[in-house]
């Protein structure tokens, strides 16, 4: 676009300026002409002024000197003097007018003076070649060609720099943009270019800044509660420590459970969001997690239904993170329906990508609630157990979906992709207890 504009502004000012050398060479050369004309007619009218009108006008070259070059004396009785070769036409116009006149001829240019001698009346003839109506033309134009393709790549070299500066550091924004959305909360943009993008880029560098402020300041109160959270952990400890029978060991495992979901929490919290967790069983993470929860589902006398695929699949995610996207959903299906209400897990591997399915026989989700918007899940619900789920999905660079189950209940699919590991071997889970 900008080489198209600066070129046609080019072609508009060297033609014109072309033409213009053109007109002036040949201008130069005709007045060249007149003036050599008029000049040898004054110098033959000095020097016949007085003369005897007997006077021999063909050694009229000894009287004034030699003639220049391209010029002519037509005599009265019609003969000529000089080197030139005069235009015969123009000779006869001229006796004919005896006013002095001009024409271009095949040869060039010629101006022919009528001038009053002894003898009667004598015409000086002066031409210029047709060469030298176009001398210095093709050269001016060869220069103004150069001149011409100079300032194109002046422009483009001008127009380059200038694109650059606004197009590098656009492109460099929207890098960093993209990284920002990544997760990379340090990075940051140069403040260079025209007074707009760096605005623009001061504007992106204070966002970044304060979304990392804000996460810091978020993980530390989460850190903060979780400690809070481990003195009434710890007094309940005591208080489970002092029971007996079975009832005992089963609560200790579960406050120890407690706690050490608090301790995650806290390194959760503290720990950069943008670090690699490091790859995960999910299949191994299922099975533990379907034991644990299999003891309650037989107390509430659920029949719990679990299919799992062989072998290890490993998600890109930590292992703390997704045994709580698992309990999340399970413990959905605890919270929400009634004691007796069968529920399944279903997992399976399809080429690239795992998905987990949990689905239960209750109610469903409520009509008219988008279950996924946190805080309106519907049954008094806040809606943080999808929420967690839905986070884990996206952290693993996969999708949440849900729907209805066979029997009318709620269906929750987490689809993630399978991460490629040198990880290799069968996964240690044995047979679950009978009635799954």
């Amino acid at each position: 676009m900008t080489a198209g504009v600066t070129l046609l502004v080019v072609v508009a000012f060297v033609i014109p300026l072309g033409l213009l050398v053109r007109r002036q060479a040949d201008e130069r050369a005709r007045l060249e002409a007149e003036t050599t004309a008029q000049t040898l007619a004054a110098v033959v009218v000095r020097a016949t002024a007085g003369a005897d009108p007997g006077l021999d006008l063909s050694d009229l070259e000894g009287l004034i000197g030699p003639i220049p070059e391209g010029s002519a004396i037509v005599l009265p009785g019609g003969g000529q003097i000089g080197p030139g070769d005069a235009d015969l036409g123009l000779i006869d116009e001229v006796r004919s007018s005896r006013t002095a006149l001009s024409a271009y001829n095949p040869d060039g240019f010629g101006v022919a003076v009528p001038i009053a001698t002894p003898g009667g009346t004598a015409i000086v003839y002066s031409s210029v070649p047709e060469e030298a109506l176009d001398r210095g033309v093709a050269r001016a134009w060869g220069l103004l060609g150069l001149l011409g393709a100079g300032l194109v790549a002046a422009a483009l070299m001008i127009s380059d720099r200038l694109g650059r500066s606004v197009v590098g550091p656009s492109q460099r924004i929207a890098v960093a943009s993209e990284a920002l959305g990544q997760g990379d909360l340090d990075v940051r943009v140069a403040e260079e270019g025209p007074e707009e993008l760096q605005a623009i880029a001061q504007s992106f560098n204070r966002l970044g800044r304060r979304i990392r402020d804000l996460l810091d300041n978020e993980r530390e109160q989460v850190a903060d509660l979780s400690h809070r959270l481990r003195t009434p952990l710890s007094a309940l400890r005591l208080h489970v420590e002092q029971l007996e029978g079975v009832e005992r060991a089963v609560l200790l495992e579960r406050v120890d459970r407690v706690v050490a979901a608090v301790d995650d929490l806290i390194d959760q919290a503290r720990a950069d969001p943008t670090d690699r967790r490091g790859a995960v069983d999910i299949i191994e993470v299922i099975d533990g997690r379907a034991r644990f929860w299999k003891v309650l589902a037989d107390e509430q006398g659920r029949t719990f239904h679990l299919d799992l695929p062989d072998g290890p699949v490993y998600v890109d995610v930590g292992e703390s993170e997704t045994s709580a996207a698992i309990d999340s959903l399970i413990g959905n299906v605890f919270a929400h329906t009634d004691s007796g209400i069968d529920f399944g897990i279903i997992s399976r591997r399809e080429g690239d990508w795992v998905e987990v399915e949990v689905a239960d026989g209750g109610t469903g989700f409520p009509d008219g609630l988008d279950p996924l918007e946190r805080g309106r899940s519907g049954a008094g619900s806040s809606g943080l157990g999808l929420d967690i789920a839905r986070r884990f999905a996206e952290h693993a660079g996969g999708t949440l979906r849900v729907g209805s189950s066979h029997s009318g209940g709620a269906r929750v699919v987490i689809s993630v992709p399978v991460l490629e590991t040198e990880k290799e071997g069968p996964s240690e889970r044995g047979p679950l207890p009978s009635g799954s």
